[in-house]
Order: structure tokens, then sequence, then C-alpha cells
């Protein structure tokens, strides 16, 4: 079974890919596409939590940590 990010980790990894990002994207276009793209979890979020930091930048934080939450759970869930 592969070792669960914690919290502090995946924040990071989202945070230093950001580093890279489009000059023309703005931050929250970023951290959306990013994790739907390595995670797998965010339309999830945007749509089943209502959490979406697409076209908000001040949801950034609030969506990372539900994004979290999903992949947490859709890991356990997948190696019951």
């Amino acid at each position: 079974m592969a070792e669960i990010l914690r919290l502090d980790e995946f924040r990071a990894n989202i945070l230093t890919a950001m580093l890279k990002k489009p000059k023309e994207w703005r931050d929250g276009q970023f951290v959306f596409n990013y994790i739907d793209e390595v995670y797998g979890v965010a339309r999830y979020v945007q749509f089943s939590e209502g959490v979406d930091c697409f076209y908000n930048d001040t949801k950034i934080d609030e969506f990372i940590d539900r994004c979290y939450i999903a992949l947490v759970e859709s890991l356990n869930t997948n190696n019951d």
C-alpha cells in the first residue's frame, strides 16, 4: 500500500508546482487544473462539495483542504 501524503506535503507539492505555472493563469486556475490532472479529485470537490477556486483565488486554501480530504477518502476506500 502506498503511503498517503500528509496535508502539508500535499499543499507543498501544489505550491511548489505553482512556481512554474503559465504566467497568464491565475493561481486558482492553476491549483484547480494541477489537482485535477495529478490527483483527479478537483471536479468532485467542485461539484459535490461546492468549493471551486478556478475563478475565485480566495477559495484556494479551502479547495486544497477539501481536495486532500477527498483524496485520502478515495485512497482509503480503494485500499479496503
